[in-house]
């Protein structure tokens, strides 16, 4: 009876046990299993950007210049203030313009006055003068030419004789050295070669030359001022008659001018009285008077760089610029606002310097008045944009020297499957064939998985 009943003890352990055993076998195979994060893949829209830094800059810029003689009253603005088009910049003193254009007007009437009196003066010298003039300006290059001929054909010359004669005076020198050999044929050559650069200091082809073409040159040099006295004279007597009838033409001419050049003149004083106006929209970069300042016709006045007609210019890397077309979007953030606009230019070179880039302009679709020329900012250019493909996380791809691919959820088990990837940015890839929308991509942040595996998600 005793041992009945230690033995059904023994057996009750013996289940208890085996239990205990099934549900830690179990623990230990649910352990097992790897976890898993999961993603049901969906279609939806992808956008890959490159985010480049560069500089605003105005692509139109303008400078204004005085266009009269008078006094700045008042410069309305500084470097650096935005104005907008048609804005009076700088104002001259009306006052002094009034004046101006009431001695101009004086001057014209009692210039009209003086070439009706040449006109009835007459004259019959115009043809003499006109040629005497052209005659004697070519005569003055003439003579110029001639007399640089004339000074460089000596100074050759001179070189010529020198170098003869320093030949001459090594070869006496040299004749010292043999005269302890008079018999020798040393001694007698050089006695040859004295004897011949004696000749040639006087009869030396180029020397005979050079003389010969100096006496020429001075005989035609003698020729052109005789001539020039002779035109110098002429002019006198021309300019003389330039008041004879022979001018009448001429002075018509002159007066009609004259009456123009005035008009014109009396135009620029009166639009001047209106002041300086921009002619669009921007940022003034630089002044070059000041108030109470009479400037001169031709004076820098100021500068003004477009904000209507602005870009952003960035330097692209060679990895970056193979994404960048003309024409693609862009997006900035300047003082809190985004702007929209589009890959205007792309240069076709590269800067200097160990890391060359590219040039590019970046347009603005609706530049404002916020703009600011030469600040920095970064640049955000879609290179791809897909609407309504199946897109995954980037941490569920998976790639090998053979193919990229995912693994999804299959039961409990990983099942590999190979993909073909489209656009991909930071964080998700196009997913272009292997998947279906619903299949859900699974993968682990610390290990890899592999085909088979047992998984289980968080």
């Amino acid at each position: 009876m005793e041992f009945l009943k230690s033995k059904k003890k023994v057996s009750i352990v013996a289940v208890i046990l085996a239990a205990v055993i099934a549900i830690g076998g179990m623990s230990m195979h649910a352990n097992a299993a790897m976890k898993v994060h999961t993603y049901t893949v969906a279609k939806q829209n992808i956008v890959k950007t490159v985010e480049l830094n560069g500089n605003i800059v105005s692509d139109e810029s303008e400078s204004y210049y005085s266009n009269i003689e008078g006094r700045i009253a008042s410069i309305n603005f500084k470097a650096g203030d935005y104005v907008k088009k048609g804005d009076v910049i700088i104002s001259y003193d009306t006052d002094e313009i009034d004046r101006v254009i009431a001695l101009t007007d004086y001057s014209m009437k009692e210039a009209f006055g003086n070439y009706d009196s040449i006109i009835q003066a007459g004259g019959r010298s115009a043809g003499l003068y006109s040629e005497a003039k052209t005659t004697l300006a070519d005569l003055e290059n003439q003579i110029a030419v001639t007399q640089a001929t004339i000074e460089a054909t000596q100074n050759s010359l001179i070189e010529k004789r020198a170098a003869l004669a320093d030949e001459g005076a090594n070869l006496q020198i040299s004749v010292i050295d043999w005269a302890d050999s008079p018999d020798s044929d040393e001694y007698e050559n050089l006695q040859k070669l004295i004897a011949s650069n004696t000749c040639a200091q006087q009869y030396d082809p180029e020397i005979v030359r050079m003389q010969e073409n100096l006496t020429y040159l001075n005989d035609q040099l003698a020729s052109y001022k005789e001539l020039k006295s002779q035109m110098v004279s002429q002019k006198a007597t021309g300019y003389a008659g330039l008041i004879t009838n022979g001018t009448k033409e001429q002075i018509e001419a002159a007066k009609a001018a004259n009456e123009i050049s005035t008009a014109d003149k009396v135009e620029k004083l009166e639009a001047a009285k209106q002041g300086v106006r921009s002619d669009f929209s921007g940022v003034i970069t630089s002044i070059g008077v000041s108030e109470n300042e009479t400037v001169g016709n031709g004076t820098f006045l100021f500068t003004i760089e477009s904000t209507e007609n602005v870009v952003i210019k960035v330097n692209v890397n060679k990895y970056d610029i193979m994404d960048i077309e003309e024409g693609l979007s862009t997006s900035t953030v300047i003082k809190n606002k985004e702007y929209t606009g589009k890959v205007s230019r792309i240069e076709h070179m590269t800067g200097n310097g160990e890391n060359a880039s590219v040039g590019v302009e970046v347009s603005f679709d609706e530049p404002d008045e916020d703009l600011i020329l030469g600040l920095e900012t970064k640049v955000k250019v879609t290179t791809a944009s897909h609407n309504d493909v199946t897109v995954i996380p980037m941490d569920a791809l998976c790639m090998d020297e053979e193919s990229n691919y995912v693994f999804v959820l299959d039961g409990k088990k990983a099942l590999r499957k190979n993909v073909e990837i489209g656009v991909k940015n930071d964080d998700n890839v196009e997913i272009v064939s292997g998947i279906d929308a619903g299949e859900i991509v699974i993968w682990n942040d610390d290990s890899e998985l592999t085909d088979g595996m047992d998984v289980r998600s968080e």
